[in-house]
Order: structure tokens, then C-alpha cells, then sequence
């Protein structure tokens, strides 16, 4: 099942990093350490709450050291970063580690930690996320649906079942770690661990590799995803299904599949957030003098009244005909665009009936007309008074 992120709870990234909005990149970095730092799980364990400050703060330099996306929440906030796809939180730690390995590997970090959440680019990595496009109808925005859609993704390999090495043998523990994956020294009074050269953090090596997939442990793979899509979802909404992307590498975890969304245009309909609009042509007589039409809804066909006297333009309001709430909430409306048709040929009958209409109506059957005519009357007086006046010392 994939989850769609909510901004509505999330903090003001500045103030998470405890910056100011004009603060350099060197400024968020710097801020972003000391802040990673202070709530590191190697330095916490156990610690939800700080585990939780942990995911936030490198969240937020997740964005802020970014131009583009800094620019778009700079303008938009929270908001804009979802509507253009970005879904942003940490659910996994080694994630984390993954994306700013620069930032943790070596000097303070590692000197403190022994290296512990630094993520060697030849030891173990998660794996990388997929991003496709999915397009779905507006009739699917109502009710919400299943769909499953065929990917290709890198997947533990079913050769050799993950492991990398060549079925019938197995790999070896590492020499030079006894299997710990890390290697120790000394500089002055610190000990420093780091991973091993020769078996890259991951404490065994492979001496004969899988014939398939080369000793990496991941092969090409075609696989079929169910997803489920809820009611309201808007064009461009993203949904992330975890560890649905590639396999990791060297015992990584998973990357995510992310799924924008595309809602496809509408025949009929026209969207308006949560409301759909649609054009209805009404006779000039049914306008006039009133009547019930049918008119299609995203459910079927309904009865809409149609008061005498609707003017052309006006809108007609259909309770509850609309679009559900993506978070819950009221329904939308349907709203109908009335567009009064007037006959292009009359017969030599129907010319003679709206003859008598004519002769028969009177203004104040015409309010708006009458109104108008008025203010061109006042106009023009004006106009004339104002040409008489000589003007003065002339």
C-alpha cells in the first residue's frame, strides 16, 4: 500500500536547523552537523525522540541544500514541495546515511562514532528508487482504484538467491576484519574505525562470483505491483510504496517505487479542486419560463431544475455531485454552467410568436436591459451638459 504525505504537521525547515532564511549553503551545512550531532542514533541509542529529530533535521537540509527545491519552498512552502512530486521524510536510518554519506564520513563523525552510521560507497548501499508515471480518470478520482502496473527493477539475484557468490560455494569470512567489516587505528588519543579495504565494510568476500549477475548480487527483473489509489487524488500527487524500488546492494536495504499520479482530462467535466464544472445548453424558452433538465453527473444522469428567468452564464449548484476530499471531508459540488441557446433559423410561425413576445414584454420585464439603457441615458445628458458650459474666464 502506498502512503501520500501530509504537510500538514511538518515545521518550518528554517526553524528546524535553527537558521535564518538568508543563511548560506555553508551556513545550512555547518547547521545540519551540529544538529546531526546532537540527535545521532550512535550517540542515542534507543532513543525514539531523538531518532525522530534525527529524520527531521536531515529532512529539512534535505531541502534547504538543494537550490531548486529551497526556491520552491522558499515561495510555496510545504505545499509547493508536494504539489511538485517531492514527498520528502526519512523512513529508514541507513536512507539517511545513503544520501549524505559526504557529510558523515570522516573527521568528527567518524572519529566519534567509529564509523558506525558512515556509508562507504563500496560497502553495503541501499538500493535506489524507481519513479514511474501513472495516468488514472477522473471517474477513478471519485471511487478510488486497484491497479497493477509491470515494472523493471534490480532485484536479488535467483541464481546465486542474493548472496553473489556461484551456487555450491560459498563466501569467505574476511581476513583482514575477522568478519567485523571495520578496521581500527589509532591517532594520538582517538581510535578511528573505518571499513576494511579489502572486503568494503561488508566482512566476508567472494572468491568465486555468481555467473549471472557478475558477484553483485542483483539482476534485472520484471515484477508486478499492486496499488491501491484513494478516492480525491489530484494531478501531479505522489504515493511512495516502500521497498519496492531496487534491491540494495551488498546486503543495502531497498529503495521505494514512487508513483506520480496523472488525472486524465474529463470529456464533460472540468475540475475545480474538489468541484467539477460542466456546460449545460438550455432553450431559450426553458430559460424563460423554466423546466426540469437532464443533465450527466460523474455517477450518472440526474434531474436538474431550471428556474424561469436563468440567464445565460449563470451557475447552477449540485450538492454533494462532486469530488471527495483527498484527507476526508465534505464532498464537492457539481456546478452547471447554464448556456442559453438562441434560435439561429425561425420558422415563419415561430418568427411571428416571438414578434407578439416582443410587442408584449415590457421593460420592466428587463431589469438589466432597462438598467443599461438608463446609464447610456445619463451618459449622453452629461455629455451634453457639459459641452454648453462655456467654462470659466474664457
Amino acid at each position: 500500500m502506498g502512503s501520500i504525505n501530509s504537510t500538514m504537521s511538518k515545521r518550518d525547515y528554517y526553524e528546524v536547523l535553527g537558521i535564518s532564511r538568508e543563511a548560506t549553503e555553508s551556513e545550512v551545512k555547518k547547521a545540519y552537523r551540529g544538529k546531526a550531532l546532537k540527535y545521532h542514533p550512535d550517540k542515542n541509542p534507543g532513543d525514539a525522540d531523538a531518532e525522530a529529530s534525527f529524520k527531521e533535521v536531515s529532512e529539512a537540509f534535505e531541502v534547504l541544500s538543494d537550490d531548486q527545491k529551497r526556491t520552491l519552498y522558499d515561495e510555496h512552502g510545504h505545499e509547493g514541495l508536494s504539489a511538485k512530486g517531492f514527498s520528502g521524510g526519512f523512513t529508514d536510518i541507513n536512507d539517511i546515511f545513503s544520501r549524505f554519506g559526504d557529510i558523515f564520513e570522516g573527521g568528527l563523525f567518524e572519529g566519534l562514532f567509529g564509523g558506525m552510521g558512515s556509508s562507504s560507497r563500496d560497502g553495503p548501499r541501499r538500493g535506489s528508487d524507481l519513479r514511474i508515471d501513472l495516468e488514472i480518470s477522473l471517474n477513478e478520482v471519485l471511487a478510488g482504484v486497484k491497479r497493477k502496473i509491470d515494472i523493471r527493477r534490480r532485484r536479488d539475484c535467483d541464481h546465486c538467491e542474493g548472496s553473489g557468490a556461484q551456487p555450491g560455494t560459498e563466501k569467505q569470512t574476511c581476513l583482514q576484519c575477522q568478519g567485523m567489516g571495520r578496521v581500527e587505528s589509532s591517532s594520538g588519543f582517538f581510535r578511528v574505525q573505518r571499513p576494511c579495504p579489502r572486503c568494503h565494510g561488508v566482512g566476508s568476500v567472494i572468491s568465486t562470483p555468481c555467473e549471472k549477475c557478475s558477484g553483485e548480487g542483483r539482476a534485472v527483473a520484471s515484477a508486478e505491483i499492486d496499488i491501491d489509489i484513494p478516492p480525491g487524488i489530484h494531478d501531479g500527487n505522489q504515493m511512495r510504496i516502500s521497498s519496492q524500488g531496487d534491491s540494495g546492494v551488498k546486503g543495502g536495504p531497498p529503495g521505494d517505487l514512487y508513483v506520480r499520479l496523472r488525472v486524465s482530462r474529463h470529456e464533460l467535466f472540468e475540475r475545480l479542486d474538489d468541484n467539477v464544472l460542466l456546460e449545460v445548453p438550455v432553450t431559450f424558452s426553458d430559460a424563460a419560463l423554466g423546466a426540469q433538465v437532464e443533465v450527466p453527473t460523474l455517477e450518472g444522469v440526474e434531474s436538474l431544475s431550471v428556474k424561469a428567468g436563468t440567464q445565460g452564464g449563470e451557475i447552477l449548484r449540485m450538492k454533494r455531485k462532486g469530488l471527495p476530499a483527498l484527507e476526508g471531508g465534505a464532498r464537492g459540488d457539481q456546478l452547471v454552467r447554464v448556456i442559453v441557446e438562441t434560435p439561429g433559423k425561425l420558422s415563419s410561425e415561430a418568427r411571428e410568436l416571438f414578434e407578439q413576445i416582443r410587442e408584449l414584454n415590457q421593460e420592466n420585464e428587463h431589469p438589466a436591459r432597462q438598467g443599461f439603457l438608463d446609464r447610456i441615458r445619463e451618459y449622453f445628458k452629461g455629455k451634453s451638459n457639459g459641452s454648453e458650459d462655456p467654462g470659466d474666464g474664457k
